[in-house]
């Protein structure tokens, strides 16, 4: 296969891992949610609380990791590549929204790199998602 085909071939299996890694993200968010309407309703044992701060530690360690896995992933991706993402739906205003939310403020050079290329390819996803993020800096 030339190098055009194996390139198309990676570009297609990330734009399915970016949609993967935000999929997580959305459900670690949800996951959070609901701990924290839980652990208002109700008063936990010690022990539980334990095992529960345990747990968080480790998400948090696998919630940096997708959030650094992510960033670097959006770097890369090229105006032809957010394109294929978008027909394909592994990139929609849902989906950035929830990476920028997890990206922010410590990913900010990798949010705004990929909002510029996003702007080439959709104008219109690259002004809203630039109106619900305030602080981004597009460079149009």
């Amino acid at each position: 296969a030339s190098q055009t085909d194996q390139d198309y071939v990676k570009m297609g299996r990330n734009l399915a891992l970016i949609d993967s890694v935000i999929r997580v993200l959305q459900n670690m968010d949800e996951c959070e949610k609901r701990y924290v309407d839980s652990s208002k309703k109700s008063q936990t044992e010690e022990c539980e609380k334990l095992e529960i701060v345990d747990e968080d530690f480790h998400l948090k360690i696998l919630k940096d990791i997708c959030c650094e896995l992510l960033s670097n992933m959006l770097q890369e991706l090229s105006e032809e590549n957010i394109l294929e993402g978008l027909k394909q739906g592994h990139i929609n205003e849902q989906k950035c929204s929830c990476a920028f939310q997890n990206l922010l403020p410590f990913y900010s050079s990798s949010v705004e790199s990929f909002l510029e290329v996003l702007h080439g390819a959709d104008q219109t996803l690259a002004d809203n998602l630039s109106k619900s993020f305030p602080s981004l800096k597009l460079q149009t």
